[in-house]
This record gives C-alpha cells, sequence and structure tokens, in this order.
C-alpha cells in the first residue's frame, strides 16, 4: 500500500463519506471504493461499516488509523527532507580570525575559506587569541585562528609555516643597561594567555631576580600590553610586528616562535575541507628591521579588509 493510497483512506476517515473523499482525492467513487476494497481484501478485516448514513470505523479500523496517521506523517517528513536535501538552505560558517597576524594573512586566510566552503555563509569577527577562544567556547564559533598550544579539548591544525615571533619591548634605547631594564614597571601576560612561557623564558634570558619586582600588572590583551608599556614606560611581551609598528626598542638577544592554529567547534566540517583550508601558502613573509616603523592601519582600514 502506497502512501498515496493510505492518505485517500484518512480521508475517508476524516468525511465519513465516500463521494466526499473521493472528491478531496481528485477520484471517482468507484476508484476509491476499488481502493479501500483492495485494502481490507489484503488486512483480511473490513475497516469500515457501510450504512445509509455513510462509512464508521470498525473495532480493528479504530485501532489501526493512529498507526496509519504516523506513518502519514513520517512520510510527510520524509518528503520535505528529501525537498530541503534537493535544494540545501545556505548554512553560516562562523570564523575568528585574529589580530595578531597582519592584514594580508587574514585576507587570504578569508579568500581560501571562501573557495573551500561555497555552500556558506561565512560571517567573520577579528579579535586576538584569548577573545577566538572564547567565541569558539561561548559563542559557538565553528573555527577560530589562535596562537600558541593546542588548547585541551578543542581540536586544532597548525599552519604549516605560519608563526608568531615574539619580543621582549620597551621604550627605552636599544643599548639601556639590563639593570635599569629589571626596574621597568612589568607588563606580564596572564597564565592563559599564549605569551605567557614566552614571558617567563625572556626574564630568564636576562633580568635576573625578576620575583621581587613589585612594580608589575598582568595583562591577556596585546593591545592592553602595547599601551600600558608607552604609558608607564614598561616592559612588556608582544609580537615583534606589533613592536615594529609601535616604535618600541626590542630586546636584543631573545625571540620565541609561536605556533598558529586553527581550531575547530564544529564536528560537521569534514576533515579533507579543514586540510585544503590550511594547505594554502598562508605563512607571512615580513622583513625584520626593528629599527623600522611600518603604517600601522587605522580601525576602519582594519574592518574594511575584514568585509573584503
Amino acid at each position: 500500500m502506497d502512501s498515496r493510497t493510505l492518505r485517500n483512506l484518512m480521508r475517508i476517515v476524516q468525511t465519513g463519506s465516500l463521494s466526499a473523499a473521493a472528491e478531496h482525492s481528485c477520484l471517482t467513487v468507484q476508484a476509491l471504493a476499488a481502493q479501500l476494497n483492495k485494502v481490507e481484501e489484503q488486512f483480511g478485516f473490513r475497516l469500515f461499516r457501510r450504512s445509509n448514513k455513510g462509512l464508521t470505523l470498525t473495532t480493528q479500523g479504530t485501532e489501526l488509523t493512529p498507526f496509519m496517521d504516523k506513518v502519514l506523517v513520517a512520510t510527510r517528513q520524509l518528503e520535505e527532507k528529501v525537498a530541503a536535501l534537493k535544494e540545501p538552505g545556505q548554512r553560516t560558517l562562523r570564523v575568528a580570525l585574529n589580530t595578531t597576524l597582519s592584514s594580508d594573512f587574514n585576507r587570504r586566510m578569508i579568500g581560501r575559506l571562501i573557495e573551500v566552503f561555497p555552500d556558506y555563509q561565512l560571517e567573520f569577527s577579528y579579535a586576538e587569541s584569548m577573545e577566538n577562544l572564547s567565541k569558539l567556547k561561548n559563542e559557538d564559533f565553528d573555527l577560530a585562528v589562535l596562537i600558541g598550544p593546542q588548547q585541551p579539548g578543542l581540536p586544532s591544525i597548525i599552519l604549516p609555516e605560519v608563526q608568531v615571533q615574539v619580543v621582549g619591548a620597551h621604550c627605552g634605547q636599544e643599548h639601556d643597561p639590563l639593570v635599569m631594564l629589571g626596574n621597568k614597571f612589568q607588563v606580564r601576560p596572564a597564565d592563559d594567555c599564549p605569551y605567557s612561557h614566552s614571558f617567563l623564558r625572556f626574564l630568564d634570558a636576562g633580568l635576573g631576580n625578576y620575583e621581587s619586582n613589585k612594580r608589575m600588572v598582568y595583562s591577556c590583551s596585546e593591545t592592553l600590553t602595547l599601551s600600558l608599556i608607552t604609558q608607564m614606560d614598561g616592559l612588556g611581551m608582544v609580537s615583534r610586528d606589533a613592536a615594529q609598528r609601535n616604535g618600541l626598542t626590542i630586546f636584543p638577544g631573545f625571540e620565541d616562535a609561536l605556533e598558529v592554529r586553527l581550531a575547530v567547534n564544529n564536528p560537521e566540517l569534514s576533515g579533507q575541507a579543514l586540510h585544503d583550508v590550511v594547505d594554502l601558502p598562508l605563512h607571512e613573509r615580513t622583513e625584520r628591521n626593528v629599527r623600522s616603523r611600518s603604517h600601522r592601519n587605522g580601525e576602519k582600514e582594519v574592518f574594511a579588509e575584514v568585509r573584503t
């Protein structure tokens, strides 16, 4: 028995009339009666009692009706799903880009994501690693570019040949004595920041007994760290590019390279597609002249780049 016949039988249940059900089904009364007789013959019992007042359900028909209705509901849902799969609606993919990386890198990452995920509507945000991590955990973002080691419970893929070079930076002169640097106001990365371990290695590289320094504050943002270094004549850990853009002096003899990874918070994204994203040569080719001060894009320019 096909779904069309089952639907016609339910019209008889609803109307209690063979002629009314036939009209709704766009059939003749004779054709609908033939369908009903064939089904009752297959079942081995009558579904309806015939009388001058119309058709009423038998005991067997009454017990069977809820199952017939469930089959019709499931059939309708199946048909709707098939139609949706034929013409799928556009899904949304939310991606958190990283402000620590260059605008050129982010532009190429956007282009690559558009190429790999043509069936998705892409939404981008633009923030530092700590905020991106929060977006993955609390705001249902699908992907985020993070700096530093693997986060527990969060799958990620390392971007090949892409690293962030972090350095100690301050507002003094390049050849200031170590004692002077050790006495500066220290802007330390918070423990869960990607620069925290690098900062400890930096201090061990030449500032001596830094634990005795009471003039310090913790920061979980590179933007805030840059501001505090400038305003408080401090010493802190930032990316080399950020130090150069802001005209800071870089502490000589120390540099730490941190991995950059694409963290994934959507199990429906295929591993092959994600590897296609990171296989793009996204590495940066930045000239490292610590004395140079490159132009820093304004906020409006940065947002314009993200939207392109």
